[in-house]
This record gives C-alpha cells, sequence and structure tokens, in this order.
C-alpha cells in the first residue's frame, strides 16, 4: 500500500510540474510572454525577438543567475496566461497598467509613459489635425466621428477607444466603429480602416519610411477654458501572482538601478539613435 501510495504522489507531483508554475522543477528558468510586433520595446531581429523589455528582462536573467526564455504569442493571451501561471511567469510587451489588469497580475515599477498616436493617411492631412493648446500638431477624438479605427486587441488602445465609443464618449453614436486586429502590421495594410490608434514609438517605427502614412498624437479636447490632454498610458512588467517573490523584486531593482536615463539609453538604441 506504501509503494502505491508513494507512486500516486509522484503522479501527481510529476502532472503539477508540467502543468504548474515555474518552482515546480524549472527553478533555472523564467518564462516569459510577449507579443513581437511593438518595437522598440519587443520585434524580431536575426529571427530572433529583440528590444527593450528583452534587454530588462535580460539583465534580470544574470541578477538572479536564471535563463530567460521570450515567446512569441497573441497579445490579447498574454495577461490571462500570467495570472495563471501556468505557461508563463512574466508579461513583458509594452504592457500599460491599467486597474482590470492589476486584478489578474502584479506589476513592476512602471517604467515608461506613452502617448497615444492616430496614424493617418497623408493625403487626409487636414481632415484631422489641428493645433493643440500645448502648440503641437494633434488629432483630437472627435476628429474620428465617422470613421473606422484600428486597434490591436487587448490593448490600452483598444481600451480607450471602446471608452469613446460607449454612451457619453466623445464618438458615441456618430457613426464611428472599431476594427480589431491581432497584429499591429495587418492593422497598418488593411484597407478596412481609415485610422490606426497605438504608442508613440510604435507608430513611428510602423510607418518609417511609408509615405502613405504620417502619425500625430492623440488629444482630449479641453473645456471651459482648460489644456487640451494628450492620452497616455504607462508600461510596467507583469509578474504572475504566485511566481517566487524574487522575480518580482530583482525586475524592480533592474528598473531602479537603470533609471529613466537608462530605459531612454535602451529605448534610443532600438531606436536606431545611438551604436
Amino acid at each position: 500500500m506504501k509503494k502505491i501510495i508513494t507512486l500516486i504522489v509522484t503522479v501527481i507531483l510529476s502532472i503539477g510540474c508540467i502543468f504548474g508554475l515555474t518552482a515546480c522543477g524549472n527553478d533555472n528558468k523564467i518564462t516569459i510572454y510577449t507579443e513581437s510586433g511593438f518595437a522598440p520595446f519587443e520585434y524580431v531581429k536575426d529571427n530572433k525577438i529583440v528590444g527593450v523589455d528583452v534587454d530588462i528582462m535580460e539583465l534580470v536573467g544574470k541578477k538572479l543567475k536564471m535563463e530567460i526564455e521570450f515567446k512569441n504569442v497573441n497579445f490579447n493571451t498574454i495577461v490571462d496566461a500570467v495570472s495563471e501561471g501556468k505557461l508563463c511567469d512574466v508579461g513583458a510587451a509594452g504592457l500599460s497598467v491599467t486597474e482590470a489588469r492589476k486584478e489578474k497580475v502584479v506589476f513592476s515599477t512602471e517604467y515608461y509613459t506613452a502617448k497615444l498616436y492616430v496614424i493617418y493617411p497623408v493625403a487626409q492631412e487636414t481632415e484631422y489635425v489641428s493645433m493643440t493648446t500645448d502648440n503641437v500638431e494633434g488629432i483630437y477624438w472627435d476628429a474620428l466621428a465617422g470613421k473606422k479605427i484600428a486597434v490591436q486587441n487587448g490593448t490600452t488602445a483598444d481600451l480607450f477607444l471602446g471608452d469613446e465609443l460607449a454612451d457619453g464618449g466623445s464618438i458615441y453614436n456618430t457613426g464611428a466603429d472599431k476594427v480589431g486586429f491581432e497584429l499591429l502590421s495587418a492593422a497598418l495594410n488593411s484597407e478596412e480602416k481609415d485610422v490606426l490608434i497605438i504608442d508613440e514609438l510604435p507608430a513611428q517605427m510602423l510607418i518609417a519610411g511609408n509615405s502613405k502614412y504620417s502619425c500625430k498624437p492623440l488629444y482630449y479636447q479641453g473645456s471651459d477654458g482648460e489644456d487640451d490632454e494628450v492620452a497616455c498610458d504607462t508600461y510596467a512588467i507583469a509578474v504572475c501572482p504566485n511566481a517566487p517573490a524574487k522575480i518580482l523584486n530583482a525586475i524592480n531593482e533592474v528598473i531602479a538601478e537603470l533609471g529613466e536615463t537608462g530605459i531612454q539609453e535602451l529605448v534610443n538604441k532600438h531606436l536606431g539613435l545611438t551604436a
């Protein structure tokens, strides 16, 4: 009987190692989910995922003396996968901090603030672009009334757009409609959309060398004499709530050691602004 019980326990533990968390027989590896179409934070170069988030997590791996493994997945699955902790421990994908996501994962220190940008056809610039109160060229939500607006599913742009399309939003009941995509490259090239909303740096890199498109920051128009407000969000790295505490601690330590200057240097490197 004792041998049978031991065998049963061994089988249960083996199953747990297959489907469980990092701590189960794989203490030396951190598995990270990302979506590699979001340069400069993650993109593919020479058949390898690289980018700002990759550099951060490589420093974490060195600090913990652990192997890191990036896996390229559908962006919309990352937060739930990290929350469950069965297939990955960390999500590093230019993830914006939201209250809904905080209910599922533990976020690191925020390390980058990004403005939302609108990519639009150059030929239609006068239809979209206005001068804002901070004396820059921008696009107001109102200018998107009646338009087919592309976003990557599950992103902050998707969440922002949902708010503005809902009752009380600035483009509610105007004929504006969301066109959701899994990949940004597919969204840019689709004829089903009028404009595409994504974060600033990926927007600039996505249209680099493409004379057909331009991009400008997205603004909320101020009322009663208030200044216009740019739409923005902040990035952090998502960690499974059940992951070893050392992982989150190391991520926060690396972000603190890099500081704003170090993060910007990584951004510049992947934008090709430094050697």
